[in-house]
């Protein structure tokens, strides 16, 4: 099965989450496209149009090939691109799992949480394997949604 990491990567508790999440998956040998250690063949010689269009090419092409989409959510505050990322992956029939970053008691947005299929937190997914989190199908009742 093969693994498409969407995250926003631009804050140091981003980075580190990723970071962490990457070594979780990949040392349960599961198979990861990260978009962030994919670069573009003489990107910074590119006018940022094409570049901008390479990296939309490489990505969407990986969400397309890969079976399930882990989304690392921080709350109502979402990069823009991983929220697009989810609702991509959701789109094409994949399995999305929505990992919430912030804590239950933060607010998420309805469009995030109700466009994947399994919602765990931060905390549950570093204490169960991934394989038993695939398992695990229903949304947590308690996880709150507010539209704003």
């Amino acid at each position: 099965m093969k693994i498409y990491l969407a995250s926003p990567f631009f804050h140091q508790e981003e980075i580190a989450t990723y970071d962490e999440v990457i070594r979780i998956l990949r040392g349960d040998n599961w198979n990861v496209f990260v978009p962030r250690e994919h670069t573009i063949p003489d990107g910074w010689n590119l006018p940022n149009h094409i570049w901008g269009e390479s990296v939309f090419a490489v990505d969407y092409v990986a969400i397309t090939q890969c079976d399930i989409v882990v989304v690392l959510n921080y709350g109502m505050y979402s990069d823009s691109g991983t929220a697009w990322e989810c609702g991509a992956a959701y789109a094409l029939g994949k399995t999305v799992v929505n990992v919430l970053c912030g804590g239950e008691d933060k607010d998420y947005s309805l469009m995030m949480v109700n466009g994947t299929h399994i919602t765990v937190t931060l905390d549950e997914f570093r204490n169960a394997s991934f394989f038993n989190i695939l398992e695990y199908a229903e949304k947590k009742s308690n996880t709150k949604i507010l539209q704003k």
